[in-house]
């Protein structure tokens, strides 16, 4: 007489044997996941970036300022207007330090969501520094200098050629009149604006009150002229290039109002 009890005690041991070896084979099938690529400290950063614009000619932050070519200078001058043209003083180019550029991103506690614009980005140092260094996965620069441009795409080009910048971050850099550009996607805005006048100024405020998911506004010793949309959260002073030692102050924006029309 056949005992059924012992022989489902055999098929029951004979599945639990096999069970381990199904499992060891779907852990093997399944590719491992790569885990994130590690931020770099902004000093690492930093080096890098300074690597990369060294093999480039006439890429440094004083060949800007110096060597900007005429038909560039009275595009941006132009840009500004007639206090622009008049005051001859809007290309002047400059850069926070990296250790600024570090802390300026902190204090706006950017995460992988946002999406950074740098309007006047010049060489877009800042930019591929924020990438390389915060979660920040996406960056657009607007310029309207071509020289420059054309420089922060030869940076970019060798960050890339060097896997230099972590999978999935994209840095957009755009010749293009800022006060011209798509600001719709933007949750942080960065402007250099020492020079920049107030008509332009002003024309940036009705622009960036547009991005919906505009959280912050970050600008470096001059302000937003009066306007209902933005008003100042709070002030820092921090180094730039121009003043390394001493620190410019460094004003912090947030929307107070609905979008212009």
């Amino acid at each position: 007489m056949i005992n059924v009890k012992f022989i489902q005690s055999l098929l029951l041991v004979g599945f639990a044997a096999a069970l381990p070896f199904q499992i060891g084979c779907k852990a093997a099938l399944e590719p491992p996941r790569q885990a994130a690529p590690a931020l770099m400290s902004w000093r690492v950063a930093a080096a890098h970036l300074e690597d990369v614009f060294e093999r480039i000619p006439e890429s440094s932050i004083d060949a800007f300022r110096e060597n900007i070519p005429e038909e560039d200078r009275l595009r941006v001058n132009a840009a500004n207007g007639e206090a622009g043209l008049k005051d001859d003083r809007a290309y002047v180019y400059g850069e926070p330090s990296p250790r600024a550029t570090d802390q300026m991103l902190a204090h706006c506690g950017v995460n992988e969501k946002d999406v950074l614009y740098d309007c006047g980005c010049g060489r877009g140092f800042f930019l591929m520094q924020a990438l390389l260094s915060t979660p920040i996965r996406r960056a657009k620069g607007v310029e309207l200098a071509t020289s420059r441009v054309e420089i922060g795409r030869k940076a970019l080009g060798i960050l890339v050629e060097n896997h230099l910048l972590p999978p999935g971050k994209v840095l957009e850099l755009q010749d293009q009149d800022m006060t011209k550009a798509d600001l719709a996607d933007a949750t942080l805005v960065y402007l250099d604006s020492v020079f920049f006048s107030d008509e332009l100024l002003t024309t940036m405020a009705r622009n960036m009150s547009r991005a919906k998911g505009l959280r912050k506004v970050v600008m470096v010793m001059k302000g937003l002229p009066p306007n209902p949309w933005f008003e100042l959260e709070s002030t820092e002073k921090l180094k730039m290039s121009w003043s390394p030692r001493f620190g410019s102050d460094v004003l912090y924006y947030r929307r107070t109002a609905a979008p212009a029309g």
